[in-house]
């Protein structure tokens, strides 16, 4: 059995029409968090995305009055106050390629980076450049991920135990290689959905999410996260401290 840490880097603030489908009218500015996941168990120190720096670098000035009670924290940062360095982490899963979940990849020097293969090949062919702006989709870490990382990078498909105990499920609706990751904890099964959906509301009220690549994988994607009877984190909604105020689950 493994334990899951909920790390958090700190609030932000995203479109409405992102975090739900335009046609239910929820357009105005949503407070959001940042959380990716330190997994410990079996000998192993996992990491579920990277987290992302300096989130007030994202925000206009009015933002971070409205929004952020305190300043952002770092990945490293937060990782050494749960007693872990960055080359103590084996294994780096990624659930896509998009900015706020990959950009702190190369803090890793050590770990086995687990990525489904559609993502990989969708954000390198050139065709797709003009779906992918570097503002959204920075360069440096795919270059990086195709050189020093290289020997390190696994391209999965479909679903795929990475380790015992831990999986990787293709759903390609947030992005076309989307994957989630279920993690067995003695609490009970751990699903950490990525982007599929991006608050509990999406579950709740049935409101898919607004930033989507396949609308009707996005649907797929919520209905399997429903049908697991699983713990369910997602990446960005502050109700998760609310839910696990110690951080930990298992």
């Amino acid at each position: 059995m493994y334990t899951v840490t909920i790390l958090n880097n700190g609030e932000w603030v995203a479109p409405g029409t992102v975090i739900y489908l335009h046609a239910f009218g929820r357009h105005d500015p949503v407070k959001i968090v940042q959380n990716f996941f330190l997994v410990q168990g079996r000998g192993h120190t996992i990491l579920i995305d990277t987290g992302i720096d300096n989130l007030e670098g994202y925000l206009t000035e009015e933002q971070i009055r409205r929004c952020v009670s305190a300043p952002s924290r770092t990945t490293e940062a937060l990782l050494r106050q749960a007693g872990v360095a960055p080359e103590d982490v084996d294994t780096l899963i990624l659930t896509h390629l998009h900015f706020d979940h990959y950009i702190n990849a190369r803090l890793f020097p050590n770990a086995r980076i687990i990525l489904n293969r559609r993502e990989w090949l969708y954000v390198l062919m050139p065709e797709n450049k003009r779906y992918a702006p570097r503002v959204g989709f920075p360069r440096e870490a795919f270059g990086w991920l195709a050189n020093e990382a290289w020997e390190r990078l696994e391209l999965v498909d479909g679903e795929v135990e990475v380790l015992p105990g831990i999986r990787v499920i293709w759903t390609g609706g947030h992005s076309p290689g989307h994957q989630m990751v279920t993690v067995e904890t003695a609490q009970g099964i751990v699903i950490i959905p990525g982007d599929e959906i991006y608050m509990y509301e999406n579950l709740e009220a049935d409101i898919p999410i607004g930033y989507y690549y396949n609308f009707e994988n996005v649907v797929a994607a919520m209905d399997l996260i429903r049908g697991m009877d699983a713990i369910v984190l997602p990446a960005h909604d502050p109700k998760v401290h609310e839910l696990y105020p110690s951080s930990q689950i298992g």
